[in-house]
């Protein structure tokens, strides 16, 4: 079923022709456009009608696929965490030394909060939201970071019994610290704060042998 019973509107309020699409692809518009209102205004100063004005729609048709604006927020939440992940899938320098695939991702982290800092801020007024989102983005690290540490291990760089674990330790710790109180004004001194702690953790967790190279460039963002 498509959701072409709505009708759709022009700046000036003038009714403009119906535009059909499908349930799950409306779905998604309503979550990305969604994630620039929450980027662009915070989650208390988005409203369901801003989200439609927005898509030019009627303020029925997101109810329709979401009960609240916090049922929203929350399904955003996932979709950030997702393009997190797939934004290092893309951009992951395959040819690249292990230790410098390691900073990458953990640089890229970095780099994504302090892009959508704003966001980041709004997970203050949303903490129970702002748990799943923050553990569902870690899970996704760890399956991008464990063949990075594996091949580490096969090369002598790393020393870790148990791979899982000490990444499960190592990423639920550093992204919920990145993540904890993030300000809306210098989210970059915030995160900077942490990269000497970051730093150790890691070198201890893993037994870098060469620690001097752990965290080169992270600071550069």
């Amino acid at each position: 079923m498509r959701d072409n019973e709505f009708i759709h509107y022009d700046q000036w309020g003038s009714e403009m022709p119906r535009i059909s699409k499908a349930p799950e692809e409306r779905k998604q518009e309503i979550v990305e456009v969604a994630l620039e209102l929450f980027s662009e205004k915070g989650y208390e100063n988005t409203t369901i009608q801003d989200i439609a004005d927005r898509m030019k729609v009627a303020t029925g048709l997101c109810y329709r696929y979401f009960k609240s604006k916090q049922e929203i927020f929350a399904a955003t939440s996932d979709y950030y965490a997702k393009q997190i992940v797939e934004e290092l899938h893309k951009n992951l320098p395959k040819e690249s030394s292990t230790i410098e695939k390691f900073n990458f991702i953990i640089k890229a982290l970095f780099e994504y909060a302090i892009k959508h800092n704003e966001f980041e801020a709004s997970y203050q007024k949303e903490p129970e939201i702002s748990a799943r989102r923050v553990d569902h983005l870690a899970e996704q690290i760890i399956l991008k970071m464990t063949p990075v540490v594996n091949e580490g291990i096969d090369e002598g760089i790393f020393h870790c019994a148990d791979v899982t674990n000490t990444l499960k330790f190592l990423t639920f710790g550093i992204v919920h610290m990145i993540h904890y109180k993030m300000p809306v004004q210098n989210p970059r001194n915030h995160i900077v704060s942490f990269i000497p702690l970051i730093k150790e953790m890691c070198c201890c967790g893993l037994k870098v042998t060469c620690p001097e190279k752990v965290g080169i460039d992270w600071d550069d963002f």
